[in-house]
């Protein structure tokens, strides 16, 4: 199997919701950009394809592979340790729990480790930004590019849209901001399109007006 998602959270059981919940938001910046990571590395694992690093307050001493092909490893959450980090260290503090969890997984899962640890320092050499261009489209009979480029930080997630025309920047503004979490956003953009002079940002939705997200007039 080809190894696609990373997930980093507390045992609801362990924690409670007001542990838990803003937990796994503000884990997905750091793991949404691992996972695409590992995701173009293309890694053949030993019958997962997502990991899950669960914090426990009584972590068992060894991974599993569940039924659902996920490889669960429960690591170790200090409450107070946790909730005494500022925002600005949190991406820091999570790479760590997750490198924590690196240690547990026998080599017998063939759990790509050098990809995410290689992942978790560039995240950090890059100041923790986790940016990409989700969608890029030359439109040659306007002379235009297009590109949506969503930027997931700790904070939201926004989705930008840049508008160029001969080098010179026609258009560049977010048009979507959500909370910092996958299940917020996934379905709100897709691709982009033009009709006549009307750059248009679509939606994974299929009835109108919903599978429109963004509407920009050149003229």
């Amino acid at each position: 199997m080809i190894l696609k998602d990373i997930y980093l959270y507390p045992e609801l059981l362990d924690y409670g919701e007001e542990i838990t919940y803003p937990f796994k938001e503000l884990t997905r910046s750091l793991c949404n950009y691992l996972g695409r990571k590992v995701k173009e590395a293309r890694c053949e694992t030993a019958g997962f394809n997502r990991v899950c690093f669960v914090g426990r307050k009584e972590p068992s001493g060894e991974a599993y592979v569940n039924s659902s092909n996920v490889l669960g490893v429960e690591i170790f959450i200090d409450e107070d340790e946790y909730l005494n980090t500022t925002k600005e260290k949190l991406n820091k503090y999570f790479s760590k729990l997750i490198m924590d969890g690196l240690d547990k997984v026998d080599d017998k899962y063939s759990l790509p480790k050098d990809v995410i640890v290689n992942a978790i320092s560039d995240f950090e050499c890059s100041g923790f930004i986790n940016e990409w261009v989700h969608k890029k489209k030359v439109f040659k009979k306007q002379n235009l590019v297009c590109s949506l480029i969503c930027n997931h930080s700790i904070n939201d997630f926004q989705l930008s849209l840049k508008v160029m025309r001969a080098g010179d920047v026609v258009f560049n503004e977010v048009i979507l901001v959500t909370p910092p979490d996958e299940l917020a956003y996934h379905y709100k953009f897709k691709d982009i399109l033009m009709d006549d002079d009307e750059v248009i940002v679509t939606t994974k939705l299929h009835t109108e007006p919903d599978n429109v997200l963004f509407r920009l007039k050149l003229s």
